[in-house]
């Protein structure tokens, strides 16, 4: 409670001192909830409101959280019987904490782990491989079997036990179609990761590419990276270019890339076969008109024409004998259906824009219900996953795919990933782009993949992320703790970024015992504790900059900083001590006179960290915060701009830094001690470097309480 009270509460201090005496606030969550209630009150606290809020009195016993981690166990139980001990069980974590909010995260922990190993058995230690069992030698019988049936069987058996509460049944295709299938795909799994080129991806994509590329890897097959590309309007080369770019950064190389318009020819035939079928129709009601009557259940004026006169109006339509929005053409499906997806939707319309990879060889687009199924037939895609809000197309993906009596993959929807305190969607980031609030697509504030990069997140942290997390068709509405994510990039850090000093708001000291060219250099570990990673010099010199929060003029309680009558130790130096404070004439601080010694002969609490200023550099450092106040701004409505951190961002221009650092390159990381994890920007110059805070150190215990 004494490191983490916000300064607008610190008039509770004592309220909060009475609820942890008296065992009312135990637990970090609880703790978490008081600093939030206590924020939204003013001097006078509603004990009742804020004892609600905190959870006082809330009990979540073990048998609660048996019951939780059961059902949860039940609900996956297909799962954990088909992945054994590979089951991914940290995603029951958020689960349980969702359902049961004031149950400690250990109990959680620990009755997951037991419930595992009472289903599973002991987990198996890391290295040891199954024996694999040797092959029977045929019977006489099976080896006259043509190669080709033995390969449908076991095509038709094949369990997808790993992809649960889905039934699989409309996939089924004829023998014919699927032996032509597994021609082209040796009975191999293919999937495919299709982002539409309008923006640039974020890290809910991220959980999508994981899924994709890992199902491919992990079952010996392969994965296309496909250009959504339907909609000349919006897409173009710059995004084409990030979405490759990025995908290559997370670590995966494409089975092949490709784009929906490489097919827009073979779309355009499938059309024509439509309406020869009598299954597609040209419609000439206006927008406002379709929606209206597929609203309402209405048959279109125009659906009952003639084989004859839909081929002659589509012909202009492509011939671009038709205005925009002059008339479209759409499935013949069903419009008193329940489904709205179902009722006659379009197929195609026209558009005089020239596409990014097409050029203006075409007027006509497809759009996304017509072109999604065809491209993952096309492709011979075995498991088309996509997120649930795309679950009531399912109907007339299939619908569309037996129409033209093509191949028919298996599809399987799964929740997509919200987390707290940010948004995801790109209407919404469009918007703060627009009105300033964030710079880019590339804000290290956003939690876009660019954003993420630049902000010094590592690809192995968030791909482990998104192992964590796991994919399940339940929780489309969850949302993640950022914290989680931020528990990765800590985990990998601690690693791999080398430590040193930076002073972000600087206060100038002159140690008076040392002459003006005299040096004290000293030696430490770049990771402490461990001298064969490296060394790093801190040479003491006459000047030097400390914090400016690291200096107080009165004496104050509990505080452990440079004062009158307390003295502190400099990281990788001496001690020193405040002889007088020499301000300017309108009364700042000029800067500070100290003596240094070696040794005091008593204990100090106190140990700060310093920068030179014979031997530091200016820079610029970037301090980041959550760009929400709250978890879910989706939750404020239309008003969900009113929830942004006006503190997201602080710039502090004139930090120091050791100039043993000058040589540093963008996405160079470290860990600035006392401050937190640091990243070189990409716009840095060898004038002026800029560093991006990339995670603060404190992690909370409920994060750590993440790791199975």
């Amino acid at each position: 409670m004494s490191t983490k009270t916000p300064e607008n509460i610190e008039q509770h201090s004592k309220l909060l001192v009475e609820y942890v005496r008296d065992g009312k606030i135990d637990t970090t969550d609880r703790l978490t909830a008081a600093f939030k209630s206590l924020q939204t009150m003013q001097e006078v606290v509603d004990s009742a409101k804020f004892d609600e809020e905190v959870g006082v009195g809330v009990t979540i016993t073990q048998e609660d959280v048996d019951k939780e981690i059961n059902k949860l166990f039940e609900e996956n139980k297909a799962t954990i019987d088909e992945e054994k001990w590979d089951f991914q069980f940290a995603q029951f974590i958020p689960h349980a904490k969702d359902s049961l909010k004031w149950a400690d995260g250990k109990m959680i922990l620990d009755t997951i782990n037991a419930k595992a190993t009472e289903l599973l058995g002991e987990k198996p230690k890391a290295g040891k491989k199954k024996k694999q069992k040797k092959p029977k030698p045929a019977k006489e019988e099976d080896k006259n079997k043509n190669e080709d049936d033995d390969d449908l069987e076991a095509y038709k058996s094949k369990k997808i036990s790993s992809l649960i509460g889905r039934d699989m049944k409309s996939a089924q295709n004829s023998e014919a179609i699927t032996k032509e299938h597994l021609k082209v795909t040796n009975g191999k799994v293919f999937t495919r990761f299709p982002p539409e080129p309008n923006g640039y991806l974020h890290i809910g994509h991220a959980k999508a590419m994981r899924f994709n590329f890992t199902m491919a890897s992990d079952n010996d097959g392969k994965c296309y990276l496909r250009y959504d590309d339907t909609n000349p309007e919006k897409e173009c080369q710059e995004y084409i270019d990030s979405i490759k770019n990025t995908v290559s950064w997370l670590g995966y190389i494409p089975y092949k890339i490709t784009n929906s318009s490489d097919y827009f020819q073979e779309l355009y035939e499938f059309a024509i076969d439509l309406i020869k079928k009598g299954k597609a129709y040209v419609c000439h009601q206006t927008a406002e008109e379709m929606k209206h009557d597929r609203r309402n259940m209405i048959e279109s004026p125009f659906r009952n024409r003639s084989v004859e006169e839909n081929l002659d109006l589509f012909e202009k339509m492509k011939q671009g004998r038709c205005e925009e929005g002059e008339c479209c053409l759409r499935m013949k499906i069903q419009m008193d259906h329940d489904n709205p997806n179902m009722r006659d939707h379009v197929a195609y319309r026209i558009k005089y824009s020239a596409h990014p990879h097409s050029g203006d060889k075409w007027c006509i687009y497809p759009t996304y219900d017509y072109t999604h199924c065809i491209c993952d037939s096309i492709e011979h895609i075995t498991h088309s996953l996509c997120t649930l809000e795309f679950e009531n197309r399912r109907e007339s993906y299939f619908w569309l795919l037996d129409a033209l009596e093509i191949y028919k993959p298996y599809v399987w929807e799964y929740s997509r990933l919200n987390i707290s305190n940010t948004v995801l969607s790109k209407r919404k980031i469009n918007t703060l782009i627009e009105k300033g609030i964030c710079d880019s697509w590339s804000d290290p504030r956003l939690l876009t993949l660019n954003g993420l990069k630049k902000r010094g997140y590592t690809a192995e942290a968030i791909n482990e992320f998104c192992d964590c997390i796991g994919v399940s068709r339940k929780g489309n509405e969850k949302v993640i703790d950022v914290r989680l994510l931020e528990h990765f990039i800590r985990k990998h850090l601690d690693e791999s970024a080398p430590r040193t000093y930076c002073v972000t708001d600087p206060i100038k000291v002159v140690v008076e015992n040392m002459a003006d060219d005299e040096e004290r250099p000293s030696e430490s570990d770049l990771f402490p504790g461990r001298p064969e990673k490296g060394k790093v010099t801190y040479t003491l010199t006459k000047t030097l900059f400390i914090e400016e929060s690291d200096f107080s003029e009165e004496h104050k309680s509990k505080y452990f900083g440079l004062t009158p009558e307390q003295p502190v130790r400099l990281f990788s130096g001496p001690y020193i001590s405040l002889k007088s404070v020499v301000k300017n004439d309108d009364g700042s601080i000029k800067h500070l006179l100290v003596t240094y010694q070696e040794d005091l002969g008593k204990k100090i609490k106190g140990c700060i960290h310093w920068v030179s200023e014979t031997y530091g550099m200016d820079v610029r450092v970037n301090l980041y915060d959550r760009l929400f106040t709250v978890d879910n701004p989706k939750s404020f409505g239309d008003d969900w701009l009113k929830s942004i951190n006006k503190n997201s961002l602080i710039v502090k221009q004139n930090s120091k830094m050791w100039k043993h650092l000058s040589d540093i390159k963008p996405y160079d990381r470290f860990q600035f001690l006392r401050k937190g994890y640091f990243t070189v920007d990409e716009d840095s110059t060898d004038d002026k470097k800029i560093l991006n805070c990339t995670v603060n150190l404190v992690e909370s215990k409920d994060a750590k309480e993440l790791k199975l």
